[in-house]
């Protein structure tokens, strides 16, 4: 298959998937190719869809790659298939932080830090793929250790985690964090 043939079927496999495909994945699908040679494919493309005003791109998310219309067209599409929120609890939020900037982490460290049962958070968070199971510690008991899937990058429009913003870009003045005291007020409105 020439190049311009294999970006037509990777065209094809991203336009027809509603879900993120793995670059290994599209490699294999479409073969002979490597993952940076779909890399490349997809800048070429990106650049095809910008020179002709596409209204589309392929974005990386991840591992993976996912075709998207432009944010700027959202006013529309909402009209034709309204996107459903996705709801999420204060303290199912503060489980996703958690995990997010400590992964891998186990239930017993979300809620040493939380002081609070997290188990249907957790199990919220896995319902919806932001949160996935990475393996178990080899400590005692051999807990199960949690980390953020490409759902938790899709849903944050990230490529990779890296891009999550650090503390102190949240720029918390000493004042603003949270006391031992409103934990201990959260906790018995939680439990209340």
């Amino acid at each position: 298959m020439n190049e311009q043939d294999a970006k037509k079927v990777l065209e094809a496999v991203l336009f027809s998937s509603s879900d993120i495909l793995p670059a290994k994945e599209i490699a294999g699908i479409i073969g002979n190719l490597n993952v940076p040679q779909v890399r490349e494919m997809v800048l070429a493309l990106n650049s095809e869809y910008e020179t002709t005003n596409r209204t589309f791109r392929i974005v990386r998310v991840g591992d993976g790659y996912q075709m998207r219309t432009l944010p700027m067209y959202k006013t529309w599409i909402v009209k034709t298939e309204p996107l459903k929120p996705l709801r999420l609890t204060p303290p199912t939020l503060e489980t996703l932080a958690i995990v997010a900037y400590r992964q891998p982490v186990t239930r017993a460290e979300i809620e040493n830090l939380r002081r609070v049962d997290c188990s249907n958070a957790l199990r919220r968070l896995l319902e919806l793929r932001l949160v996935k199971i990475l393996g178990k510690n080899k400590g005692p008991g051999r807990p199960i250790i949690y980390g953020t899937g490409r759902e938790f990058l899709s849903l944050f429009n990230l490529t990779d985690l890296k891009e999550l913003p650090t503390l102190e870009e949240f720029d918390l003045r000493p004042e603003e964090l949270p006391t031992a005291e409103a934990d201990t007020q959260e906790t018995a409105a939680e439990a209340g």
